[in-house]
Order: structure tokens, then sequence, then C-alpha cells
């Protein structure tokens, strides 16, 4: 019981000397008050595997997905566990990876950074019925503490509480569509996809080498014609500055609204 209202007298100080809590307080009541300090506390506690954001210009031309892909239609888009998820796309987003995936038609789709599978659950979903999906995630002997991960990568699947990668599909029908390769993605040879991939999404280690080097083998084996997303561009900064540097040499546009990137080659 002591330690219980040693916690409380905290939480009450914590209030005090917290001016947003106290506001809060004033203007919604104590629960909204209570609840903002638990969420704030919890961001301390668990603030070394938040990704580092991004203090880079955004230099990307920005375009409509409607400007990109004429004729798209996102009006009408099914989707699989559709509510935000732990590393995981927004609604708005799924909806467009959905309707990029639905319009194209890829008969071979690659995904560097499957977490727990909700978007390659989605794109397979929208795939034609003889697509494949492959997607790279980390062997469990990379995790979580490898010298090849650092804290500008992102947190990895066993730090947002995912036992493994790929249990969203694992158990489902349409996992005949997906293959789940463990390997990192910056090391792993490419060369049986090169120039045969109809669409690449970018998602894995977020750190500045990490997305140049996913980035240099998904325009290997991207076919002519085909479409490379890259997530996070604005939010995180390796992902920032490795597609503004990208952007002086490829006219990659930033789809608004998103934090999705996308190259038509």
């Amino acid at each position: 019981m002591g330690i219980v209202r040693s916690l409380q007298r905290l939480g009450r100080l914590m209030l005090v000397l917290n001016p947003a809590a106290c506001l809060i307080l004033l203007t919604e009541g104590k629960g909204r008050a209570r609840a903002y300090l638990s969420h704030i506390w919890w961001t301390f506690a668990t603030r070394k595997s938040l990704p580092v954001f991004t203090t880079s210009p955004l230099l990307l031309p920005r375009a409509r997905v409607e400007e990109i892909f004429e004729g798209i239609d996102i009006s009408h888009i099914e989707m699989l566990y559709p509510m935000p998820r732990p590393g995981g796309v927004s609604v708005e987003e799924l909806i467009i990876i959905c309707a990029i995936v639905r319009m194209l038609n890829p008969k071979l789709i690659v995904e560097i950074g499957t977490c727990e599978g909700r978007t390659a659950l989605n794109m397979a979903y929208h795939s034609p019925e003889d697509a494949q999906l492959i997607t790279l995630d980390l062997p469990p002997d990379l995790l979580p503490q490898s010298p090849e991960r650092t804290v500008e990568s992102g947190p990895d699947y066993r730090q947002m509480g995912m036992p493994r990668p790929g249990t969203l599909f694992e158990n489902h029908p349409l996992k005949r569509k997906i293959k789940l390769v463990l390997a990192d993605s910056t090391k792993f040879d490419w060369t049986p996809y090169d120039g045969l991939v109809d669409l690449v999404f970018i998602d894995g280690a977020h750190d500045f080498v990490s997305v140049m080097k996913d980035s240099e083998n998904a325009l290997r084996i991207v076919k002519s014609g085909g479409v490379i997303l890259w997530h996070d561009y604005g939010v995180v900064e390796g992902v920032t500055a490795a597609l503004n540097g990208l952007g002086k040499r490829y006219p990659i546009k930033h789809i608004s609204g998103t934090s999705i990137a996308c190259l038509r080659t």
C-alpha cells in the first residue's frame, strides 16, 4: 500500500509540474489528464525504440495519387485489418497502396519490412490470383541487439511486441501467395529477381545507409514500367534524406496527404 500511495503522489506531482497536463485537467477533466500523463510516460519509457524524426526539408515534388496513376480508383477499396497497427501504414496509405496494386495487376511484388504482415496481406488480397509476393524481414538471430542495427534504423518487430514477422498471414488462405524470407534485405542476393519485379514496397530499416541500399536493390530488380514505393518520407530522417538525394536522379514524387514516395520507372 505504501508503494501505491507513493506512486499516486508522484502522479499528482507530475500533474502539477506538467503545464500541458494542467491545461487538459482544467479543460477536459481528470480522466483525460491522467490518460495524457500515462501516454507521455510510456513514450519516455520506450524512447530508445522510437524512430528519429526528420529535420530535413521535403524536396520531392508533391502530387496526388490520381495525377501519378491516371485512372486509379480509390473510391471503393476492401481491406483486411484496416485499422492502424504498430509499425504499419495509416488507413489512408493502405487504401492508396491497395488501389495501386489493384490497378497495376502485378505478378511479382517485393516488400522489404514485413513486420506483422498487414501490408503484405492486403497487397496479396488485391493482386491477381497467380501473383507472388516476396516479403523480407530480419531473422530472430539479428534481434534485438544486433551490431547491424542502430537507433536510426527504427524499432524492429520484437521491439513492437511481435514474436515473429508475418503473424497476420501465417494461417490465412492468402498465405499461398506470400513467401516470407528471413534475411537482411541489404545483404540479400537479389540477382534472381533482376528486372522481374512489378512492384517494390520499401519499409525496412529507416537509417540512411539501409534506405539507400534497399533503394539501389529495388532499382535493380524492378522491371521497366514497374513501381517503387517508400514509406515514411517526411517522417523519418534517414528515409527523407535518402529520398531527397535519390530525387535528384530519379523522378520520385511524394504522394499528397501521405508519407509515401513513389517512382514509376
